[in-house]
């Protein structure tokens, strides 16, 4: 099996050299004349080189274990991005819809859950109230949209 893989990869490597030969003089005579001929043949090369460099991968068994990999990480990706969909993707939702909203932003008083504050920050996961006495409350968008809100404008917004 070895053997043959690397026969096979001394065969294509001698026969690609050998046509990337012929192929450059040949494109180096006909496209002298265009304008922009050296980018074009550039371009041609590393395209060239790239379909040599798959194919050798291949033949070594190296896409496999590339496409594998993937795979595995691709899987690992999902179950992470399904245990944080309920806390994180949601109040990035809740996050948007808030900063859209015309009746709550920076300055305007709220109460929410019995808590009453001033809008300090909204951002695309939380928002920000100070209270009358200095305290923060940090309050999670999903929260703060599921809830019922007692909007009282601030001065600048009458």
């Amino acid at each position: 099996m070895l053997e043959t893989q690397i026969t096979i990869t001394l065969i294509v490597v001698v026969a690609i050299l050998v046509f990337w030969a012929a192929l450059g003089s040949l494109f180096r005579r006909k496209l002298k004349r265009l304008v922009g001929h050296q980018r074009l043949s550039n371009s041609l090369s590393i395209i060239f080189a790239v379909v040599v460099l798959l194919y050798l991968l291949n033949v070594w068994g190296i896409i496999r274990a590339i496409v594998e990999l993937f795979l595995a990480f691709s899987t690992v990706s999902a179950v992470l991005l399904f245990a944080v969909k309920d806390v994180w993707i949601s109040n990035i939702l809740a996050g948007v819809s808030l900063i859209g909203d015309k009746n709550i932003r920076v300055g305007t008083e709220v109460e929410i859950e019995g808590k009453r504050g001033t809008v300090v920050e909204l951002s695309l996961t939380i928002t920000k109230l100070r209270t009358a006495d200095g305290r923060l409350i940090i309050v999670p968008n999903q929260k703060f949209r599921e809830a019922v809100i007692v909007v009282n404008p601030g001065e600048n917004q009458r």
